[in-house]
Parts: C-alpha cells; structure tokens; sequence
C-alpha cells in the first residue's frame, strides 16, 4: 500500500536518537513509498534536531521526505520572541501562570530567532529545494502537561507514576501563538512554501492571520472546522488544500460528506497524523498504511477519487 501519499506525519515526541536509528535503517533497507510521499512535520527544537539526522543518513531522503518545519502550538510555550527572564516569560504566555513545580520542570525558553537560524542553516545544509512550514497552528483548547512539554524526557516518570495528572490547567495565551505562528507565515512567504496548519477552536483568529498572506500555500491539516468556515476559506483562499486523515476527519463522517460537496476533488490530499517512526520500529507498518487506507475508502465511498490524484495534487501543495 506504499502508493498512499501521507500530506501529514510526525516523529514521535519521546523518540530517542537510538530509535531514530533504527527507523532509518528500516527504510534504508527497502521501502514502496511514492516520490516525495512522506511529509513530515517538525513541531519543536528536539525533533528539528531529527529531521537534520533523517535528512543526513537515509539514502533516498530526498526522494521520500518532504521536510516541514514549524512550531506546533503545544511547543510554543517554550519558545520567546525576546530575551526575557525564565519566570518572566513563562508568567507572560501561560494562564493561568504555572505553580513553582511545573515552573522548574519548564526549560529556559529558545530565543525564536535561533531557531528560525537553525532551519535555515538546515535548508542551506542539505540544498532543499522542496519543503514547507508546519506543523504552525493556533489551539484554544490544549493544556500544558504537568512535565512541561510532551516529550520532555527529563520528567517523564512523573506522568507515568499513577499520582500526578497528565495536564496542567495553564495554557499558552492565543496572542503568544499568533505570533509564533506569524512567524512562520513570514518564512513561507519568504521562500515562497507552503504551511500545514493545526487549528482547534481557533478557526476565525487562524483564518484573519492566514488570510493576510495572500500568496501562500495552505494546508489545513484534519480540517475540524465548520462548513462555513471552509466556505469562507474556497471562496477567498487560492492554493488551498484540505488535509484529512482517518484518525479525526474519518471519524466524523457526516462532517466529512459535507466538506466533500463543496470541496473540489483537486483539493484534497490524505494524511495519517501519526508517528510513522514508532509504527515502523514496532513492526507495525500495515497499521500505518491501514491509516492512508482507511481514510482513502471513506473519500470514495462519497466521491470518486483515485491514489494518482491524490498524489498529483500533493505534489501540486509542493509546487511540483
């Protein structure tokens, strides 16, 4: 089933260099993935570290991956826009302001523009001349977990010791990841890419600062908003595509009929929005393609729509 196309997938938050290893040997040793069929999301400073890695030491990096890079609104508390004291920056984006023990489990927060630095100094590096921006997005309903940030490796037995509750009530205030995500919409402007973008009820706001852009690629990944909303976005938004995995748009099977009236096929592509990494270090690859699968049938069974349009129009995103 290596002819699905994935517009949408990720590294896992807890994955370890070792692991990472062992998940470019596996496709290092054989793979029935289509051209530039594979794009995978960066979302913070750790996995932005891994791509570099995958794109260095897997050997048909460039004809399989289609790197993005971004911050992802569950990220974009660790990040600052300014030099700004720890405690200071923390209190600032997260409300209500953490307590003094989730408040040492967070790290000194990354100067953004460092960051930015080191994507275009991977870029440079590995002379890509297809990628994009992602996973960028807005999200009013997400709560930082109790370790700080999915992933933290430090402070992961606390989430698994059957006293503490996996989240906080702090979340990152909506401005804060506006202009994180702003950010990011400037780089895809600058170099002409497009972005794949997360929304959770935050459709309106996501849309006012997207829509500014007025030349930029958009990708709006498992697209939950309403149809009004993606009425406004065909109406207003050339160079739009909606993203749909079976993990969220598959479920919501009424919602996804009537998306797929107003959408036309040429603007849809397939995602599975899952770590692809710990799927095929587990041996689990058919359920990884069971995911493009799945979401492949429940598009056909309201349009007709084959795996080479499907492919055409994600090269298409990727201005190919």
């Amino acid at each position: 089933m290596g002819y699905l196309t994935d517009s949408h997938c990720h590294f896992h938050p807890e994955l370890t260099r070792h692991e990472l290893d062992k998940f470019i040997d596996i496709l290092n040793n054989g793979h029935t993935f289509k051209e530039k069929s594979l794009h995978l999301m960066t979302t913070q400073h750790i996995d932005l570290q891994y791509i570099d890695i995958l794109l260095t030491n897997l050997m048909d990096a460039k004809f399989i991956i289609v790197p993005y890079f971004g911050i992802h609104p569950w990220f974009s508390h660790l990040f600052t826009l300014h030099h700004i004291d720890k405690q200071d920056h923390y209190r600032n984006v997260l409300k209500p302001q953490p307590n003094k023990e989730l408040l040492e489990k967070l790290p000194e927060p990354i100067l953004l523009d460092d960051h930015v630095a080191k994507i275009k100094q991977i870029i440079a590096k590995h002379e890509l001349d297809v990628f994009g921006f992602g996973e960028i997005g807005l999200d009013k309903l997400f709560k930082i977990p109790n370790n700080g940030y999915l992933g933290n490796l430090n402070y992961l037995n606390d989430l698994n010791d059957g006293s503490s509750k996996l989240l906080s009530s702090s979340k990152v205030i909506i401005s804060h990841q506006i202009e994180v995500m702003n950010k990011f919409l400037t780089l895809a402007t600058e170099f002409n890419k497009p972005v794949s973008l997360h929304c959770v009820k935050a459709h309106g706001p996501l849309y006012d600062n997207v829509i500014k852009y007025k030349d930029l690629t958009v990708l709006l990944h498992s697209y939950t908003g309403s149809i009004d909303q993606a009425k406004i976005w065909i109406k207003n938004k050339s160079n739009l595509y909606f993203s749909l995995s079976n993990w969220i748009n598959g479920e919501k099977e009424e919602l996804l009929k009537q998306l797929l009236e107003i959408v036309k096929p040429s603007q849809i592509v397939t995602e599975s929005d899952i770590y692809i990494d710990k799927l095929f270090i587990q041996g689990k690859n058919q359920e990884y393609f069971n995911h493009l699968q799945g979401i492949f049938d429940k598009l056909n069974s309201y349009i007709n729509i084959d795996v080479d349009q499907l492919h055409k129009n994600m090269l298409k995103s990727i201005k190919l």
